[in-house]
């Protein structure tokens, strides 16, 4: 879907059509390939209906929600994945080994559950100083804060088969809090060691004190796509295709996915990416698509969309009547922007992928770092009244220079 677009600098008699990404020399050959006008309402995924867990949803609602849609089968897959537990093979043998001594002769899930929890509340103490919070080094020490105690017994289930997972979120009104949820005999339980606190999940009001917000562990996998709760979002977390469009889903298991914060890298045949109005966060800082999406070249999202809106592949952060840059796809060459007065400290940072940056009229200024640590840009185009601060652009290519003039509303190049 990309198209060419011819920029015109005023020095330039005569050019020949290249792109961003050639190595011919941008100077002599100033052309760079942008992303096209927005598309049509169609690329988008299609309001399904799903339920959504919305911002005002209790956090221990959308939890036992989003587990009471997961089916039997799936919940038995979850013991294939140690989740981030730091644990090796050996380590995780000795646990095995003292677990199925201590439950030795008893016949259900949730005698043999009951009995590790019982063992780890009455056997690890609370300590206010540093502490290995690993699995193994909690279980030879005896020492813990709430993570470790989490990711002990957490380990001890995985022994066992029994599915669970630790949990992160608030112990209202203490703060910052670990725990587990474990499933066994058909039911969903909420546990918390440290405390001493073991409820069953559809008593919400038996641990309304426990409020969750991520989980350790993929909720559904679907086409190629993974599922994660996390910072109180439905999110996608892994994205595995072949093809180089790819939208993101609308719902997952009936409910409404509202986050796009991947955990690892993304397939890296993906260049353009469309979101519908349904996500409503990119991740704490958007570090899921700055580190985990390194190829994605173009992000387009749905104008129904309330929180983000792009402009020719670029994502903003609406604010009311402003819009704020939020994120430059990793494999984006050309940058071109929405106008915005001031181009403060950062505005583009770290960008590894840029080569070209047109800077839109009725900005005012440039700050000092406006641009920093981008190696590869080798020319920005900014207009004749934009003041420009001493090192406004700081780590870029050794040859980068700025072209002065309008190069916004430019001709697209018919092949």
């Amino acid at each position: 879907m990309k198209k060419k677009f011819l920029l015109l600098p005023l020095f330039a008699a005569a050019l020949s059509f290249t792109s961003c990404s050639e190595d011919e020399s941008m100077f002599m050959n100033p052309s760079v390939e942008v992303a096209p006008e927005e598309p049509t309402r169609s690329l988008f995924p299609e309001d399904d209906g799903s339920e959504e867990l919305s911002s005002s949803t209790s956090p221990i609602l959308k939890a036992r929600k989003l587990l009471e849609a997961v089916s039997a089968d799936y919940i038995k897959e979850m013991t294939d994945t140690l989740g981030r537990a730091n644990i090796t093979a050996e380590q995780y043998a000795e646990i095995q080994a003292f677990a199925k001594e201590l439950t030795a002769g008893l016949t259900t899930d949730k005698e043999r559950y009951q009995k590790c929890y019982d063992w780890v509340r009455q056997n690890i103490k609370y300590v206010y100083e540093y502490v290995d919070n690993d699995p193994y080094p909690v279980f030879k020490s005896h020492k813990a804060i709430c993570q470790g105690y989490a990711n002990l017994l957490f380990i001890m289930m995985h022994s066992l088969d029994i599915p669970a997972f630790v949990c992160n979120g608030i112990l209202d009104p203490v703060g910052g809090h670990a725990w587990n949820y474990v499933y066994c005999d058909d039911k969903w339980w909420v546990s918390d060691p440290t405390n001493s606190g073991s409820f069953i999940m559809r008593v919400t009001s038996a641990y309304s004190h426990l409020l969750p917000s991520s989980f350790d562990v993929v909720l559904a996998k679907k086409d190629g796509v993974w599922f994660n709760y996390t910072e109180y979002n439905l999110n996608v977390c892994k994205i595995e295709s072949n093809e180089e469009v790819f939208v993101v889903p609308f719902s997952v298991n009936g409910f409404r996915v509202t986050s796009l914060s991947p955990t690892v890298e993304i397939s890296p045949n993906i260049k353009e990416m469309y979101i519908g109005k349904n996500i409503t966060t990119l991740g704490e800082a958007y570090v899921g698509l700055a580190y985990n999406a390194p190829n994605l070249e173009y992000i387009y999202i749905d104008p129904e969309n309330t929180a983000f809106a792009s402009y020719l592949g670029v994502v903003y952060r609406k604010n009311g009547s402003d819009y704020q840059l939020t994120y430059i796809p990793g494999g984006m060459k050309c940058v071109e922007l929405m106008p915005m007065e001031t181009m403060y400290k950062n505005t583009i940072y770290r960008h590894d992928g840029v080569e070209a940056l047109i800077v839109a009229p009725g900005t005012k200024k440039i700050e000092a770092w406006g641009v920093e640590n981008c190696p590869n840009l080798k020319i920005a185009y900014v207009p004749e009244d934009t003041e420009i601060a001493e090192n406004a652009f700081v780590g870029v290519h050794p040859d980068f220079q700025i072209v002065r003039g309008d190069y916004t509303n430019i001709p697209e190049i018919r092949e």
